[in-house]
């Protein structure tokens, strides 16, 4: 076995030479790329050539090469000598792939040549991986030297559609972190910024013709407590300005029929009761929707189109489209007429005739509507995009129907989800399995089982990053006054380095996709992010080997970021920055006092690789809620005990919520259970029991009849020490 991890260890040594000196650190893995022996250095004399047509692009690099290197990059247009210099210029031979490029790094000279300004553009993205990570930084380096090794590179995407989903619709973000953001995926070549601008909890865009969708549906919570924004108009076409710059589309998402109550609290005519209703300041998936049945919400849609198209000139429009439920038009008389008028069954047909009437009113302005999953129903004749985000049998049906697909599926793209079930990791969505960087790696946008012949209408695939955490509390939210930009920080962390991951599996053919080796080039790139300002999720060090002996275990480590290092302690206690520095194999009697993080600096480091105690005698009483300790029992007297439910809770059913003691001198009595959606109190099951040495009537039961997806369930229990507080256990869920 000894032999055997030494042989592994050697062979991913000796692929990680191989590979860097063949291919660099380039995310995404360009199509071919090739050493030359050759290197070019950037110094104070380097200039910037550019074909007419590309003086903005040249521009854009001398803005990034500047800061960090001091040197003034003067531009000219091409002429007859240059040297020392990097050249742009367009290239006819890529007409298969507009977003193509050839950059070739030889001794006096950085040539690229682009199909179109977005390729050359692509080309100036590796240019700056294949630089020293300083490059990234916005200030002075003085004695770096800027050498880029000598280089061949062919490189075009597979997928036309690479994207992410930027939620500010449930809460705000500056347009200033929208730009950030939009740099972050210029970084790695991603081209499509899906903007989530409406939802129930906030209307983001300025609409001129209706100025209650920001002076109220922009807004929640009254006094002190009221928050929100919106974009002017002037910051719209600034941020698809600076977008369009760096080949990025901006698609506006404007939802309907459902998750629109902002629109509602702001015009009441729209929904079907004409009541007046506020934002929600807590999550939750309104069941207002606008009134299919009134003619006056078709006015309100075609004037609020004709606005948001003359701010963004993509070609697509997202509609929403999903998570409707039909209550409302099911009592809705105007809604009925119409039903009963299109000789209509089922009020899911409703939504296929809005769906489709709005389709052929953004039509005229040459605009795809894009829609998730729910929109691909039979009746939708044009042409539409579904972005598959849950139901995989929906891609088959667009494709076949001769719709297109883009794939946001939530069990590897919404990076909302944390990256692992490591106690500490930071509150994120749990409504889904946690998405680690390798899972992010691994999907594929064809899926499996997709006939080939449909390939062309298979767009690509997107991130999603859902903002609905900041509205299950006040936890993430920033501190206006402290100038603290949490919410930025935590976007920053959920989206880097998954994000990457998305681009190589976007961009880079299927053949040359390969996990360990992607593992080892994002190594180097946690400096670039340092220097760039942009938060990330340090990874946890990765277990090379585990060896059992006689007397214990040997084990040996992996550090996954270039520059930090690894710390660990085997007392039984969480490794901190102070402690020892990983040098090389470490023995423990027992792997459950083993931990080890990977510290970047002691204000940033990783969650520990660690070995959790396992409860394999509670299998048959479902999975593990949460532990508990002696400190957090108060001791006789009962006090609540906090259970997040959060992902566990998986749909309608009754549930089973058990306590199973393991060790300490007092046993735990439990008095009930209350449990909460979006916290609202939704059922209770009172009655007193306990967990010791012996139980009885541990075991508590409740019923959720009203599953929203993404909701917060969290079950509060009374419970006490019966002699003190010295008890721990652990808190198990079954559906029933």
């Amino acid at each position: 076995m000894m032999k055997l991890n030494k042989w592994l260890l050697l062979v991913t040594l000796l692929f990680g030479v191989l590979r860097s000196t063949a291919q660099s650190d380039i995310i995404p893995l360009p199509k071919n790329i090739k050493t030359n022996g050759s290197s070019f250095t950037l110094n104070a004399t380097t200039k910037i050539y550019y074909e007419k047509g590309l003086k903005q692009q040249a521009e854009l690099l001398q803005a990034a090469l500047a800061p960090a290197t001091g040197f003034g990059f003067k531009l000219a247009e091409l002429t007859g000598a240059m040297q020392n210099g990097i050249v742009m210029r367009f290239d006819k031979s890529f007409a298969a792939n507009k977003e193509g490029y050839r950059l070739s790094v030889s001794n006096n000279q950085v040539s690229i040549n682009g199909a179109t300004q977005a390729g050359v553009f692509y080309a100036t993205q590796t240019l700056l991986q294949m630089l020293p990570p300083a490059i990234f930084d916005t200030h002075l380096q003085k004695q770096q030297v800027w050498k880029v090794k000598g280089a061949d590179i062919e490189d075009a995407p597979q997928y036309v559609w690479r994207g992410m989903m930027l939620d500010v619709a449930r809460y705000f973000f500056s347009k200033e972190y929208v730009l950030k953001f939009i740099d972050m995926m210029a970084m790695y070549k991603l081209n499509v910024l899906h903007f989530h601008l409406v939802d129930d909890s906030g209307w983001r865009l300025e609409i001129k013709k209706y100025p209650k969708l920001t002076s109220v549906g922009a807004w929640s919570g009254v006094g002190a407590e009221r928050q929100g924004g919106y974009y002017t108009q002037e910051d719209i076409k600034e941020i698809v300005a600076y977008a369009t710059a760096r080949n990025v589309d901006v698609i506006p998402e404007i939802e309907l029929p459902a998750h629109v109550l902002s629109a509602v609290a702001s015009y009441p005519y729209l929904c079907c009761t004409g009541e007046q209703y506020i934002v929600q300041t807590q999550h939750s998936i309104s069941r207002e929707l606008y009134c299919v049945g009134k003619e006056s919400t078709f006015d309100f849609l075609a004037d609020v189109f004709a606005e948001t198209f003359a701010l963004f000139p993509s070609k697509y429009i997202h509609i929403g489209g999903d998570e409707a439920k039909y209550d409302r038009w099911k009592a809705c008389p105007h809604c009925q007429k119409r039903k009963k008028e299109l000789n209509l069954k089922e009020e899911k047909e409703l939504q296929v005739y809005f769906n489709a009437r709005v389709q052929q009113m953004v039509k005229k302005y040459g605009k795809t509507i894009v829609g998730w999953d729910e929109i691909i129903e039979d009746g939708l004749k044009d042409k539409a995009v579904g972005m598959i985000w849950h139901n995989k049998e929906k891609a088959l049906k667009a494709v076949s129907a001769g719709h297109y697909s883009v794939m946001n599926l939530s069990d590897y793209s919404y990076f909302d989800a944390p990256e692992s079930d490591i106690p500490g990791e930071l509150k994120a969505a749990t409504w889904i399995k946690p998405i680690s960087l390798e899972k992010a790696y691994s999907l594929n946008p064809m899926l499996n089982g997709l006939d080939e012949k449909y390939r062309p209408q298979i767009l690509g695939a997107e991130g999603s990053l859902w903002s609905d955490q900041f509205i299950h509390g006040t936890v993430l939210q920033e501190l206006r006054l402290l100038n603290e930009n949490r919410s930025e920080k935590y976007f920053d962390y959920l989206a880097f380095p998954r994000m990457a991951a998305l681009a190589e599996v976007c961009w880079t053919p299927v053949k040359k996709q390969n996990w360990p080796d992607f593992e080892q080039r994002i190594r180097t790139h946690y400096q670039r992010y340092d220097y760039a300002g942009y938060g990330y999720r340090v990874p946890v060090p990765k277990l090379a080997s585990n060896e059992k002996t006689a007397d214990g275990y040997v084990l040996k480590l992996e550090n996954l970021v270039e520059g930090a290092e690894i710390r660990y302690s085997t007392d039984g206690n969480r490794a901190t920055p102070f402690s020892p520095v990983y040098t090389g194999s470490v023995k423990v009697a027992k792997l459950s006092d083993f931990y080890a993080i990977t510290v970047v600096n002691r204000n940033q480091y990783s969650l520990p690789l660690y070995f959790p105690e396992k409860y394999d005698r509670f299998k048959p009483y479902g999975q593990l809620l949460r532990e508990w300790v002696p400190s957090q029992i108060k001791g006789k007297e009962y006090a609540d005990l906090e259970i997040n439910a959060t992902g566990k809770v998986t749909g309608n059913g009754t549930y089973q919520l058990s306590f199973w003691y393991t060790q300490g001198a007092s046993r735990l009595d439990i008095q009930g259970i209350e449990v909460f959606k979006n916290g609202v109190k939704i059922g209770e099951d009172i009655h007193e029991g306990y967990t010791g040495k012996a139980a009885k009537d541990n075991i508590y039961k409740f019923k959720i009849n009203d599953y929203e997806t993404g909701a917060a369930f969290t079950v509060k229990a009374k419970v006490r020490g019966e002699i003190s507080n010295d008890a721990a256990g652990a808190v198990f869920l079954r559906k029933e």
